[in-house]
């Protein structure tokens, strides 16, 4: 026995510096988790990166060297509309499955109309405080204004910025929606892009003083409107920065837009400096992005009329044109990434998520809510030096009936109007008998040319992947009572079925529910059903495409003939 407890001691002796090294190894690792710095630029187009389009007027040298010595996506895409991209960067989904498919409104959780990301789906900010991260966000939100919508109640220690999707440069005690926290914040004055950097400088500061990583989340409002476009206008970038545009030959029309940039990157700059005054640049991961296109000054232009540059691409802001989704993306990460490395492969806003994860050693979730992650981590690609690819994959993009989707060179695309959104059924029912047009962006970049016609196999397929997708979304918000789509019925009882796969309703069985009185005909009442929660102007549109004699009364065989 005195042999036996010898031994132990023995090997316990041996064994402790074997645990002990283990948990400095395992403090260590989480010491070195690395620091983010999330920048988001809104509406700056694709051809306002020199290092993208070798026409651009525009100088951004903080945005060239973090480029020149990091990564380059100039192949990345997004949704077109602020709110929209920003959900789905910060939940690894698509816009139709986060519940984010427009901006933000104000109806509340449960009524009909309600967008926000759903309940159920972790945001990136959540995921990263639960892992001990610092969080604060500065700037832009336009995620949400309700409860349970606002930075503090989705994983941000601190927040200091505005709600919504506009908001003047100039701010005044009087011309003000700064929020501090959860309070209206009425002390502050001066402009936007510095007061935003000014409180992204104190909490990194405050932060790295610390033993916790942060997580930094700078939205700027630069380069949203309001600019200035016509002489009688003020400037929205100080005087000194539209002056050294103009200076240099800048038409007026686009000076404002360019100083705007230019004074952000410029403050962009003074956070690079901090971090290597705090010595904290090498486990610090800096990820610049934008949220849409640029809006453009043709007539009619979605998003409004200010002189983006969107480079080669057709369209902007609002459309699913590559205008409106091809945007500036980098990352940079001090003596990790590699440098000045561009990487051509096909990579989307989704992706950010699961890449911010995967950096802070966060396992990246197969599903979201009820939805799956479409996100994958860009890490290895990006520390192969590009030899691990990013494998080619579908991607979809839907804002309100302008749909896209694109699997490699070819890019399918319609317009189909506002009345279907979020019914997503009702969006399908319209697909179906809409022709598409079919591009090859990898020979057509301004997709002028459709090969709908000369491609049938190709645009078929597309089709059906893009169908079998909006066939297949979740759109139930939790605990609210109702479903994200008002035009959708409550899910009926159904009897126990050994098939797993749920077939819909067939057009017997759908007019069989809907002719209630037995009549043989379904009346716009009837089609309609019970209006409460249900989209009425998107079923009354579908009635009267259906109803082919203009009687009022469907058929059977009208409907029969519409499913064709």
């Amino acid at each position: 026995m005195k042999t036996m407890r010898t031994s132990v001691f023995l090997l316990a002796l041996v064994l402790a510096p074997i645990a002990i090294s283990g948990a400095e190894t395992h403090r260590g690792r989480t010491e070195r988790l690395p620091n983010i710095l999330f920048i988001v630029s809104d509406d700056h187009g694709w051809g306002d990166l020199p290092s993208n389009w070798d026409k651009a007027e525009i100088r951004l040298p903080t945005l060239e060297a973090l480029a020149a010595k990091g990564v380059r996506f100039p192949n990345y895409h997004t949704v077109p509309l602020c709110g929209p991209s920003r959900a789905c960067m910060f939940t690894g989904q698509y816009s139709t499955e986060n519940g984010m498919w427009r901006g933000p409104g104000k109806q509340p959780l449960g009524s009909p109309g309600y967008r926000g990301i759903k309940r159920d789906v972790k945001m990136l900010s959540e995921h990263l405080a639960e892992a001990g991260y610092k969080t604060g966000a500065f700037g832009k939100w336009h995620l949400g204004s309700l409860d349970g919508e606002v930075p503090n109640d989705r994983g941000f220690d601190k927040f200091r910025g505005f709600l919504g999707g506009a908001h003047s440069y100039w701010i005044t005690e009087k011309r003000s929606k700064i929020m501090h926290n959860r309070e209206p914040d009425r002390t502050s004055k001066g402009h936007a892009t510095e007061l935003f950097t000014g409180w992204a400088e104190k909490f990194i500061r405050e932060s790295a003083a610390g033993d916790a990583p942060f997580f930094c989340y700078l939205a700027y409002n630069a380069v949203h409107g309001p600019l200035r476009t016509d002489k009688s206008k003020p400037a929205s970038a100080p005087e000194a920065w539209v002056k050294k545009a103009l200076d240099r030959g800048v038409s007026f029309l686009r000076s404002d837009y360019v100083a705007i940039l230019e004074h952000m990157d410029h403050n962009i700059g003074r956070l690079v400096e901090l971090l290597d005054e705090l010595d904290v640049a090498e486990n610090t991961l800096i990820v610049f992005v934008s949220d849409n296109g640029g809006c453009t000054m043709e007539e009619g232009a979605a998003g409004g009329s200010f002189p983006g540059n969107n480079g080669p691409f057709r369209g902007g802001k609002a459309t699913t044109y590559q205008g409106g989704l091809n945007v500036p993306f980098l990352m940079n990460w001090k003596g990790r990434l590699p440098q000045g490395m561009t990487s051509n492969d096909q990579v989307r806003h989704c992706d950010i998520f699961a890449t911010l994860l995967d950096a802070a050693g966060i396992t990246v979730p197969k599903m979201n809510g009820k939805n799956q992650v479409r996100g994958m981590s860009l890490m290895p690609h990006m520390l192969s030096a590009g030899k691990k690819t990013i494998p080619e994959r579908t991607m979809i993009f839907e804002l309100w009936g302008n749909i896209g989707l694109r699997k490699g060179d070819y890019k399918l695309w319609s317009q189909i109007g506002r009345d279907y959104s979020p019914d997503w059924n009702a969006v399908v029912a319209e697909l179906k008998h809409t022709d598409l047009a079919l591009f090859d962006l990898g020979k057509d970049v301004a997709e002028k040319n459709d090969l709908r016609i000369k491609l049938p196999e190709v645009y078929a397929s597309l089709k059906t992947e893009l169908i079998d997708h909006l066939s297949n979304i979740n759109s139930e918000y939790p605990d609210s009572g109702s479903s994200e789509v008002p035009a959708k019925e409550k899910p009926q009882p159904k009897k126990a079925t050994t098939n797993p796969t749920p077939k819909r309703p067939s057009q017997d069985q759908f007019f069989k529910s809907r002719d209630r009185n037995g009549d043989g005909v379904i009346t716009l009442e009837e089609f309609i059903g019970n209006p409460k929660n249900r989209n009425v102007p998107a079923l009354t549109k579908r009635f009267k495409k259906i109803d082919s004699n203009g009687d009022g009364k469907l058929k059977m065989d009208e409907l029969r003939k519409q499913a064709k």
